[in-house]
């Protein structure tokens, strides 16, 4: 056989032999073309040697590093790189013809089915160390039965308890190691048992039996011990006595700071306006229905919403409170319905509940809710239709029951139709609609009103004021009260810290009072106002005794006030005693 026919055989058979090999095969020239790709390359890249032939190495792999190999003349050998989600493993060497380079050649393999294995192998590693330092643990006891309560595993310190070694144990029934054991009932019923004890060899345990499944099948048993003595368990248990007991102190601080203190026996008043909102109420407190309450500042809003808490199924809930209008508006979401950990610079390890939270099971209060922005009310709205709220910067969703009621001293219908106020919030808040009359239309009630605020001034100053003259009492019927209630009780206040009359009267009230009720004129001319005042009051007295017919007892009876002021004032104005 001649060189050549020898030399062209040869050739084929080193194509065939590299085709025929499980490696990617790529040979390139010293200008970096693609003279040789195998089937294994053709499968590795999942491209077709034909249309890659006689191109450059970088149009089938982009920076490739066998073209450096070829014109440097270093191999590269054992480098691992991935092709997209394939892991590769090569050998690129330079080609070398008569000392001269001519091009490199890279053998490579896909080792990604090796790689997903050597991972799985080596977390399976971990596990299986993790499992034996659990199985280990010196201050834990450990034993595992199988369907048949035969003893499958059990740890040194279950061995050195039962003072048995590992090879006298494996196998036997757990009766025979452990008499009276209760791990084959577990077995049997397949109900856990927790917090059992258990005495061996003049040792005490608390112990956890549960039952193993699979698909629904028991087929065996784990027995632990909860504690390496009795000694830890007593201090575990002196721990956990502690926190239950902090626990329930905090509990009753939280029932007390956000529980209703007001009930409807302390909302004062006689006129019919006041009495047919106190019956109004009275009626919504036992619904589960929304309220919405509606008045001017000061005319008790807040005890309202106290009162209808403590008289409805939830008074043993917690009361929330918030007022919309004193929470700036980017800290109000958070407020309301809480944050996690993280959400923003400054927030809370841990996160913070919301107020919708912290009312679940009891009654949320949104005071001046009429001041929320429009993306506010969208998310209320949400929460009301859905019972769940979703803290700031949260994923999860947290089912709520709270009963809401709102509050407002603006009229929401106006708002709606100014694009203030969202139509379908008005329709959820109104649904018990609650009017409160302002202090001016019931003046009736100011003298009720202005006793309780007395005795309760009292009470807190020490002072030991009986009351207001009917004089004075008339001035306040006469005053407009822009601040309802609420100004009543300022105004009481401040005199009742300087009054040291038994009676509060006309020369206590401010000026304000006297002169916005306006001046009485007498005769032809105008009286000053200490005259006017003293006119009104002789003639009140004049008038009270030719009504009683000149009995004094009566008279004073009539004025309010004691037999003894009125000697003192017929003297003062030189009347007959």
């Amino acid at each position: 056989m001649g060189d050549a026919v020898w030399q062209g055989e040869f050739s084929e058979i080193f194509r065939k032999v590299m085709e025929s090999v499980h490696n990617g095969v790529i040979v390139i020239d010293i200008e970096g073309t693609i003279m040789f790709l195998n089937p294994a390359a053709e499968r590795i890249f999942n491209c077709q040697a034909e249309n890659f032939l006689g191109q450059h190495i970088f149009s089938l792999v982009p920076h490739c590093a066998l073209f450096a190999v070829a014109k440097s003349g270093v191999p590269v050998l054992s480098a691992k790189e991935k092709l997209g989600d394939k892991i590769l493993i090569a050998n690129r060497t330079p080609i070398v013809w008569q000392r001269k380079i001519i091009g490199a050649v890279s053998v490579f393999q896909d080792i990604t089915d090796l790689e997903n294995v050597f991972e799985e192998l080596h977390t399976t590693q971990k596990l299986k160390a993790t499992l034996e330092a659990v199985v280990d643990n010196p201050h834990e006891g450990l034993v595992a039965v199988d369907e048949h309560c035969h003893i499958v595993m059990m740890n040194q310190f279950y061995l050195d308890v039962v003072g048995r070694s590992l090879e006298e144990v494996m196998g036997k029934h757990i009766s025979e190691i452990t008499p009276g054991s209760q791990l084959p009932e577990t077995v049997r019923t397949g109900i856990p048992q927790f917090a059992e004890l258990w005495k061996v060899r003049d040792r005490e345990f608390i112990m956890m039996r549960v039952p193993i499944k699979n698909n629904g099948k028991i087929i065996g048993a784990i027995g632990k011990t909860l504690f390496k003595d009795m000694a830890i368990a007593k201090v575990f248990a002196k721990q956990l006595i502690q926190l239950e007991n902090d626990l329930e102190y905090y509990k009753e601080e939280f029932r007390r700071i956000h529980v209703s203190d007001c009930s409807f026996d302390d909302i004062i008043g006689v006129s019919a306006s006041l009495t047919k909102a106190k019956e109004l109420a009275a009626q919504a407190a036992n619904s589960p229905s929304t309220v919405l309450i509606t008045g001017e500042s000061g005319t008790g809003k807040g005890i309202f919403a106290n009162a209808i808490h403590s008289s409805g199924p939830r008074s043993s809930g917690p009361f929330i409170k918030i007022n919309c209008a004193a929470v700036p508006e980017q800290l109000l979401e958070s407020e309301l319905f809480g944050y996690n950990e993280g959400a923003f610079t400054g927030a809370r390890k841990g996160g913070k509940p919301g107020k919708f939270e912290l009312a679940n099971k009891g009654i949320i209060f949104l005071d001046e809710a009429s001041d929320m922005s429009l993306s506010m009310q969208a998310k209320l709205l949400r929460v009301i239709q859905d019972r769940e709220v979703e803290r700031v910067g949260g994923t999860q969703t947290i089912k709520v029951d709270v009963r809401i009621i709102a509050a407002t001293n603006r009229d929401l219908q106006q708002l709606v139709d100014e694009n203030k106020f969202r139509l379908d919030l008005f329709y959820r808040l109104n649904v018990i609609s609650l009017e409160l009359p302002p202090l001016r239309e019931r003046p009736d009630d100011i003298e009720p009103l202005a006793n309780q605020l007395i005795a309760r001034l009292n009470k807190d100053f020490g002072t030991q004021t009986k009351g207001i003259s009917p004089q004075a009492l008339e001035v306040l019927k006469s005053y407009n009260w822009p601040g309802n209630v609420r100004e009543l009780g300022n105004i009481l206040e401040r005199i009742m810290n300087f009054c040291t009359d038994d009676y509060i009267d006309l020369e206590h009230l401010p000026a304000k009072l006297i002169r916005e009720t306006g001046l009485r004129k007498y005769g032809d001319g105008s009286y000053t106002l200490k005259q006017g005042l003293f006119e009104a009051e002789k003639s009140m007295i004049l008038k009270a005794l030719h009504v009683a017919k000149g009995n004094k007892r009566q008279a004073a009876q009539a004025l309010g006030i004691h037999r003894s002021v009125l000697y003192r004032k017929l003297a003062q104005y030189n009347l007959p005693e």
